[in-house]
């Protein structure tokens, strides 16, 4: 394994050995508003001067960590065409700065969208582009969809101990949108990967899991299809791989942040690594940097 320095590591992330594969798990939002998350954020348009100034900054921050390859949340079954669009923007066939019109990637949304504003393409293609990678790795899939959800309203059996008071999607949604508004994107990313440490996606999820009330056993088996999805992404990061590959950068959906950063720590293959010395920096004692 190649022997590179790297910036300090952030209290709670582990040291990598030199026989694992290194995973930066950049948590991003959604730009290009798809709709699709229990809180979305209102994502302004990407496209103009000032953000694409911002994503340069950001791509130009991060590829300092000089990864071999960069991962995307598109399924693993559409590697080809994924890499078909990243390729006619390395050509030049397509400007990331340039409105561009092709079919959706979300199964919910059948009609032609422009993907141009996601962050695939602002963030996990222009950064590939920037490296000279010939190609980027796919490697989200979606199991089976279970029955039930656990952000679906339901009664929950709050009869034992204390009912713990958590933050409601309202606020987060509001906290979200202001700090966006008032942030570069670069800064903006600096704050999610930060606050994913605080668990408030977890927080919710397992608290309606675990304390609902049907007795369909239905909400415990949706969190093990978020579990199940998230295995699947590590397991297809091990399959798009070379085998020269020492760091893999997984762009992702900042809610997906914690559970990876588990699981990668689980799979002794892997070694999850945090953007945050790669970010704007914010106050290092509350980021707890080593």
């Amino acid at each position: 394994m190649a022997n590179r320095n790297d910036a300090r590591t952030p209290n709670g992330w582990p040291e990598p050995t030199s026989e694992q594969v290194q995973v930066m798990l950049l948590g991003t939002y959604h730009m290009d508003n798809p709709g699709l998350d229990e809180v979305n954020v209102d994502a302004d348009d990407v496209l103009v001067d000032r953000r694409q100034a911002e994503l340069r900054d950001l791509v130009a921050r991060v590829s300092e960590w000089n990864p071999d390859r960069v991962a995307v949340e598109r399924p693993y079954d559409r590697n080809e065409a994924i890499n078909d669009l990243y390729r006619e923007y390395r050509s030049g066939g397509r400007a990331y700065d340039r409105e561009e019109t092709f079919p959706a990637p979300h199964s919910e949304r059948s009609e032609p969208t422009t993907e141009c504003r996601s962050e695939i393409v602002q963030v996990g293609f222009r950064l590939a582009d920037h490296l000279g990678h010939e190609r980027v790795a796919a490697i989200d899939e979606y199991p089976e969809e279970p029955d039930t959800d656990p952000f679906e309203d339901r009664d929950v059996d709050s009869s034992r101990k204390t009912d713990i008071e958590l933050v409601d999607n309202d606020t987060v949604q509001r906290e979200s949108d202001e700090r966006l508004s008032s942030s570069t994107i670069p800064e903006y990313f600096a704050w999610i990967n930060d606050k994913e440490e605080r668990r408030e996606n977890h927080d919710f999820m397992f608290d309606r899991g675990i304390r609902a009330a049907d007795e369909r056993f239905g909400s415990p088996l949706a969190l093990a299809y978020w579990y199940d999805r998230n295995i699947r992404m590590v397991h297809h990061l091990w399959r798009t791989m070379d085998a020269t590959d020492d760091r893999i950068l997984f762009l992702v959906g900042a809610g997906h942040v914690r559970v990876l950063r588990h699981l990668l720590t689980e799979a002794p293959m892997f070694c999850p690594v945090s953007p945050l010395p790669y970010l704007p920096a914010r106050d290092r004692d509350a980021e707890g940097v080593a």
